[in-house]
């Protein structure tokens, strides 16, 4: 009966050297508390500063010559983080705007203009007899512009997390990566404060 159970989760696997498309789920990540003051903030576009932007992940099978490679639904790396850091701060209570990669923010658009590098961001899920380990880790520096008085604040924040499922399916890596990602960002705004409508450090 095992061997049988074997051969079903391998021949489950799929073929070879597969390419995934990984979404995130900002339903996924704990609802942040609200601010009190709705600021406006312009989301410039993150860099990715990853020796490696190629992908954002891998799966290896159990039978480990099988490795498919994770890599963004829409776009890049910085293109998803930069976004769900858009979709984070809306469900904060932020005002938020996105502008593309090279584009100037109008002047008077915003209170604050947040942009950062991606430092890590990766996510692995590993095969093994009947379980599949699950993983997401990200390292971000986060730079925040003040309109008001033409303050900067940075911070470097980080998020992860691990389970174990039965089976690999891409929605639970997917919602493990939201999750992560909603840590790091929840780390900032623990970090941060709503002062005459800038974002400043608490003291």
């Amino acid at each position: 009966m095992a061997s049988v159970l074997l051969a079903l989760a391998v021949a489950g696997c799929g073929g070879p050297g597969q390419t995934l498309t990984m979404a995130f789920d900002i339903d996924a990540v704990p609802a942040p508390a609200k601010v009190q003051q709705a600021l406006r903030v312009t989301v410039v576009p993150f860099e990715d500063v990853r020796p490696d932007k190629t992908s954002i992940g891998r799966y290896r099978h159990y039978v480990e010559t099988t490795v498919d490679t994770l890599v963004p639904a829409q776009g890049s790396a910085a293109d998803q983080i930069t976004r769900f850091v858009a979709a984070y701060l809306r469900r904060a209570g932020f005002q938020v705007s996105l502008v593309k990669a090279g584009e100037t923010v109008p002047e008077g658009s915003a209170d604050v203009v947040l942009t950062g590098q991606i430092e890590s961001y990766w996510n692995e899920a590993v095969g093994r007899f009947f379980r599949t380990e699950l993983t997401s880790q990200n390292r971000l520096v986060i730079k925040i512009s003040n309109a008001a008085d033409a303050s900067t604040v940075r911070s470097t924040v980080a998020g992860s997390g691990s389970r174990t499922a039965v089976f690999f399916d891409l929605p639970d890596l997917e919602r493990l990566n939201s999750e992560a990602l909603g840590e790091a960002l929840s780390r900032l705004l623990g970090e941060v404060a709503v002062v005459n409508r800038t974002l400043k450090p608490k003291q």
